[in-house]
């Protein structure tokens, strides 16, 4: 090969290896160029991410009122079930007290036909006397605590738990 073909070659050889290195200053444009491209998405990406955040907010106090809702319709169906409760064990208790009266008026009445003919009748008007004051006393119980379950299933859900 003659010397200027030599030159040549060496030449080109220089030429490309220097095409192929990266400087620092590359490598640091490089890095500028990132982070200003990292701060611009971010800067456009910003109103979606406050939009986004104002609808998880929204979202959260939409279920929190849902849940609030759902708490008290629930104590509200507690509230009915144990005023029912409350009213049918009253009509229950009242049931057996007279039951009770009415067999022991029977037993009463028994016990005054045994004795002399003199005393049957004011054995019976004490026993009936007994049983129309033990029949008051349970009719007025099934009241009272019925009247105490109407006042307390008026409360609001919140003022009876």
């Amino acid at each position: 090969m003659n010397m200027t073909s030599k030159l040549v070659v060496a030449g080109l050889v220089v030429a490309l290896a220097a095409c192929g290195k990266t400087t620092q200053s590359d490598v640091n444009q490089a890095a500028r160029d990132r982070a200003a491209n990292v701060a611009k998405a971010a800067q456009n990406a910003q109103p979606s991410v406050d939009a986004a955040n104002r609808n998880l907010a929204t979202a959260q106090q939409d279920a929190n009122a849902k849940v609030a809702n759902a708490q008290a319709s629930a104590n509200n169906e507690v509230n009915k079930a144990a005023v029912k409760q409350s009213k049918q064990q009253a009509k229950a208790d009242y049931n057996v007290a007279m039951a009770r009266i009415d067999g022991d008026l029977k037993v009463a009445l028994e016990k005054c036909g045994m004795q002399s003919a003199d005393t049957q009748s004011m054995c019976k008007q004490n026993a009936n006397a007994v049983h129309d004051q033990a029949a008051s006393a349970a009719k007025a119980q099934l009241d009272l605590v019925n009247q105490q379950t109407n006042e307390s299933a008026e409360l609001p859900a919140s003022a009876s738990t």
